[in-house]
């Protein structure tokens, strides 16, 4: 019991308590100073200026320093001794009277030294709280301008030097005076007081002192001196703290800082309307216990039930479209999560996109901190998705970690299928496929991260919604892992393969101007186009036939690829024309940096530079018919921006060079452009008239095994049953076997490892 009403009085007393100290510190002194002078007057006499300083002191220490932020309170205290001391005459005094000036002179001189440091300290510290000089004299005023330590001297003058009469009486005054000042009886009879009084009443709890305020920052940030060690500011524990203002607050602590001697707490409050059920005392911090009263509160704080997490505060050079905060201790983030905060009653969400060290400035051992950039998203509309907020969120408002388990509401229309999540959120990414095809698109990314299973999930899901879907595939995969939708495999054949490379040729080594090569390159084409217009329109025409499969597994030559790539992509534009978006079309280019190659300033001669230009109008022109185009390539820097600039969907995987990067700076503005580098595989960054987010968002596509399966199959060698051929690549099947590709039953498919034996595997593994 005695241990706890030791730790209860150690509290600083309330206002009303000090004064009545005041006056009892006051009384008692008075009291003493009749008894040894016979009067009443300290002014009649060098004798009274002892109870004069005595009473200085307390009227500094209890009435008005509590009010003082250091060094202010040791300029006040500095400044009443110097005019406490200045008066003082020493003709009187018979004894000691060198020894008694001395230590009035030395009194004088340290207090004005004390009072030119403390207007320094408060000068510098106004312009800078990190100058080295008002950091000096801070510490100096403050230590030196201690009351105890000025006002000493001037009571023992005062009771040496004008009571020399009686020894007695001196020793009787100096004794009071340590009395007084170290042991502080008043105070503590008045402590105990009040403490029997709330046992007595039901009022006293014995709680704990955190701590009391140190600094309060708008809004709802507070600075506490931590008095406790710090041992219970952890997250999610509450406290309760009584503002001057004698209102109430729960208070969530955020982070701990050594300053100096002193342990600062930086929290949250949450002002409550009803008042603790034990005595507290203005500017003080409390432990509180309640059941489930941290979660209560982030619930309450962030408008989500269940395990909503604060991970930050909003800090300086904020702007609406990208905010900057300051991560709590222990807070797990990463690039790409979602956080959010309440701004004008809407959660607005905010997507992770880099951080950076930095410290706050604090007078002693600043504080090392993370500041996170995140980019608005917007607010969350279960059929629109995320559309832009207008405004931001406060300085030193909270921000919220969005929780793995909250799953959010998503309507999709018929249109409408989901391309991926948010990263570690429930939130599907959506686009609308009209829009996906009718305004253009591309699929970018280095080899490994993902893009040809996107692609391939666009395929499936137009398929489904009954778009002709073209592929221009340069990889041989994707027949093989769209065999379930049945493509139909359209070119040209072997004979038209070698007759156009060599009529190419031709033209290339022939005589100057290759004039009657080019004559017979051009009956060529103009006897295969028939061919051509027969094939698209038999496939666009036939209902059961839905996806159709262009390869160049035959044509080794580059302008031959071209020429090829320009005359289907021709008549699937003729037919169009002539049968205005009857049927809607998505033309998918893979390895697009090979079949549209930004020719311009590239070495290509004038006639592929006009098979590029060709396949540009078809770009441009393809919307009105209902002709849409999906690029897929690695590499951005080499694909026709002409073309390239006419996509309005960018879907964009990992890219490290620098052009390609430098061209995206054009479509994603910097610090999006700056998240591509560090994108992981099956991420990346949407954006566009098909995406249903306003803003770029970061999207992660979930580990599948089965498509991770299917595409490990396609590396291992392949033998067709029932046929004598030996086991190849698949990328060299068509060389070892041209023409058997119609004669494959993808029923009957089995592979064979590379040490010959053979691993039978299920025809469903090279689908997904």
């Amino acid at each position: 019991m005695l241990n706890k009403i030791n730790s209860k009085i150690m509290i600083e007393l309330p206002q009303k308590p000090r004064i009545l100290v005041f006056i009892a510190n006051v009384l008692l002194a008075w009291l003493v100073f009749f008894v040894a002078n016979g009067g009443w007057s300290p002014f009649s006499t060098g004798a009274g200026i002892w109870l004069l300083a005595a009473m200085a002191y307390w009227l500094l220490v209890l009435i008005t320093t509590p009010f003082f932020t250091p060094p202010k309170d040791s300029l006040a205290t500095a400044i009443s001794v110097v005019l406490l001391l200045v008066p003082i005459d020493f003709s009187k005094v018979l004894q000691f009277r060198l020894l008694l000036q001395s230590i009035d002179i030395v009194t004088i001189i340290l207090s004005l030294v004390i009072v030119i440091l403390a207007l320094i300290a408060i000068f510098k510290q106004s312009a800078s709280e990190d100058d080295l000089v008002g950091k000096i004299s801070y510490q100096l005023s403050n230590r030196l301008g201690r009351g105890e330590i000025l006002f000493t001297p001037v009571i023992l003058i005062s009771a040496l030097g004008f009571n020399q009469e009686s020894i007695y009486w001196a020793l009787l005054i100096s004794g009071f005076w340590v009395l007084m000042v170290v042991v502080k009886p008043v105070e503590i009879i008045a402590k105990l007081v009040i403490y029997f009084q709330e046992l007595k009443s039901g009022q006293q709890k014995v709680l704990r002192t955190v701590g009391h305020i140190f600094r309060i920052d708008d809004p709802n940030i507070i600075r506490i001196i931590l008095t406790n060690n710090a041992v219970t500011w952890e997250k999610h524990k509450v406290h309760i703290i009584h503002l001057p203002n004698n209102e109430y607050a729960h208070v969530l602590p955020l982070f701990i800082q050594l300053q100096g001697e002193k342990i600062i707490g930086t929290g949250f409050f949450s002002v409550v309307s009803e008042a603790p059920p034990f005595k507290t005392n203005p500017g003080y911090i409390y432990e509180y216990e309640g059941n489930g009263l941290a979660v209560a509160l982030i619930e309450k704080l962030s408008g989500v039930s269940g395990d909503s997490e604060i991970i930050g505060l909003i800090v300086e050079h904020s702007v609406i479209g990208n905010i900057k905060f300051q991560v709590i201790a222990g807070a797990e983030l990463e690039e790409g999560k979602v956080i959010f905060a309440n701004v004008r009653g809407k959660k607005i969400y905010y997507q992770i996109l880099d951080a950076k060290t930095d410290e706050e400035s604090f007078k002693e051992n600043p504080l090392g901190i993370h500041i996170v950039s995140a980019a608005q998203l917007g607010s969350y509309d279960s059929g629109k998705g995320f559309e832009k907020f207008p405004w931001l969120p406060s300085m030193n408002q909270l921000l919220f970690l969005m929780s793995e388990n909250y799953v959010p509401e998503q309507v999709l229309k018929e249109n409408e299928f989901v391309i991926g999540k948010v990263p570690g959120t429930n939130f599907g990414v959506s686009v609308i496929l009209d829009d996906l095809i009718e305004y253009h698109s591309a699929v970018l990314g280095i080899t490994g991260t993902g893009k040809t299973e996107l692609v391939f999930d666009i395929i499936k899901n137009a398929l489904k919604r009954g778009t002709k879907v073209f592929c221009v595939d340069f990889t041989g995969e994707y027949r093989f892992r769209l065999s379930a939708s049945m493509p139909e495999l359209i070119g040209l054949s072997v004979v038209q393969v070698e007759k156009m490379e060599k009529a190419l040729f031709a033209v290339e080594t022939g005589t100057y101007g290759a004039k009657e090569e080019r004559v017979v390159l051009q009956k060529f084409l103009d006897e295969i186009k028939p061919g051509v217009k027969d094939q698209v329109e038999l496939f666009i025409a036939d209902d059961l036939k839905r996806l159709g499969i262009f390869e160049f597994a035959e044509i080794t030559n580059t302008k031959a690829t071209l020429r090829t790539t320009e005359m289907y992509l021709s008549a699937i534009m003729d037919w169009a024309r002539n049968n205005r978006k009857a049927q809607q079309i998505l033309i998918v280019l893979e390895e697009a940096h090979t079949i549209i190659p930004e020719a311009y300033g590239s070495g290509f001669d004038n006639d592929t530079q006009w098979v590029v230009g060709r396949i540009g109008q078809i770009a441009l022109q393809g919307r009105k018919y209902g002709v849409g185009l999906l690029l897929v390539s690695q590499r951005t820097a080499l694909v026709s921006k002409t073309i390239l600039s006419q996509c309005n969907t960018y879907l964009t995987h990992s890219l490290v060079d620098k052009t390609s990067l430098d061209y995206l700076n054009g479509v994603y503005n910097s610090e999006h452009v700056q998240v591509i580098p560090n994108l992981r595989p099956r991420e990346f960054l949407a954006h566009g008239k098909a995406v249903k987010s306003e803003r770029p968002i970061v999207v992660r596509v979930d580990f599948d095994p089965q498509k991770e399966k299917a595409s490990q199959a396609l590396n291992k060698s392949i033998k067709i049953i029932g046929k004598e051929i030996k086991s190849v690549g698949l990328e060299e099947l068509s060389e070892e076997s041209p023409g058997l590709e119609d004669d494959i039953n993808y029923d009957e498919i089995s592979f064979v490892e590379q040490d010959n034996q053979v691993e039978e595997v299920d025809p469903e593994d090279l689908l997904f």
